[in-house]
């Protein structure tokens, strides 16, 4: 048998032990990590546990495995190292908060692997020293995700707590506030105003039906062109595409929108996740109340409205 001692970081704290070592072992089916539990082959500061076990900083983990086990299951975790192409917007030992350019993927899909936002974060923590990917611990992510051409405010947490805390508050507009910026076709009235469509996704689109969840988006016109509008508009809730299916249904698509605009209109997507404001959240995150970090694309934009 070998033995393999970990100890519990800030990084890993706050949740069970079944799901650190599944982090631990990801290609472990579960039947083996629960089976170590139940032979007292997985040990917390030398006693057993059960398998909801929260953990705590400076726990020491120890697991015991066969040489065949250690060697199939305990791999460094794998990532593309990639060169920083994002901007810091703020930064501490929690989160980090990262401005992503347009065209940028967060995560990989079955064509593009490497060129992710994901991938650059973790190459710059990396090469900081902040993460160790033969640890087999929490691996820093986004908390929410923007579309692959959308410009940006994205979030990525650096501890398992951390990302809890967030996951829970961006589904909750008491504590995150996340406004927009855009341009969409035509001339848009009144100049404030909430739009309340309820939302389906059905085949991989969004759209309107009076059995969806509902949808609530705040807007404001920022400034009106010939025949164009650039407005801010202000989540209230966080429904996938909510934005852009709310002005498409209005009359009013965003330009550059292939999904659910004028297909091949040759204008760049015209949506820039301008900025987000945390609120009302708790300890040990309270610090970042009422603190707001943009991603200010506003140039860019303006130059699409015209006269």
């Amino acid at each position: 048998m070998e033995k393999k001692t970990f100890m519990v970081t800030s990084l890993d704290a706050g949740q069970r032990i079944d799901k650190f070592l599944k982090k631990m072992m990801p290609a472990a089916p579960l039947s083996l990590i629960y089976k170590l539990l139940r032979t007292k082959d997985v040990k917390v500061n030398n006693a057993r546990i059960k398998e909801d076990y929260i953990l705590e900083i400076d726990d020491s983990v120890t697991i015991f495995l066969t040489e065949a086990q250690a060697s199939e299951f305990l791999t460094p975790y794998a990532f593309a190292e990639v060169e920083k192409d994002f901007d810091v917007l703020y930064e501490d030992d929690q989160i980090l908060v990262t401005h992503k350019k347009s065209g940028l993927l967060v995560h990989s899909t079955q064509n593009e692997k490497i060129e992710t936002l994901a991938n650059m974060v973790l190459t710059y923590l990396f090469r900081k020293g902040e993460f160790d990917p033969t640890a087999r611990g929490y691996i820093p992510s986004p908390v929410a995700r923007i579309d692959q051409d959308t410009d940006g405010v994205v979030v990525f947490s650096k501890k398992q707590v951390t990302h809890q805390v967030l996951a829970n508050a961006f589904t909750n507009e008491s504590m995150v506030r996340r406004a927009y910026r855009l341009v969409v076709y035509g001339i848009v009235k009144p100049d404030v105003g909430i739009i309340n469509f309820p939302l389906i996704k059905e085949n991989g689109i969004v759209k309107v039906d009076p059995k969806g969840h509902v949808a609530s988006t705040r807007y404001q016109v920022l400034k009106y062109g010939k025949d164009k509008t650039y407005l801010e508009a202000i989540l209230l809730t966080g429904r996938q595409h909510q934005i852009r299916v709310h002005f498409q249904n209005l009359g009013h698509p965003i330009l550059g929108d292939q999904k659910y605009g004028k297909k091949g209109d040759g204008y760049p997507f015209a949506l820039n996740a301008y900025a987000l404001t945390f609120m009302n959240l708790e300890f040990p995150l309270d610090y970042l109340n009422e603190k707001t970090f943009i991603a200010d694309n506003t140039k860019e934009l303006m130059t699409l409205i015209g006269g």
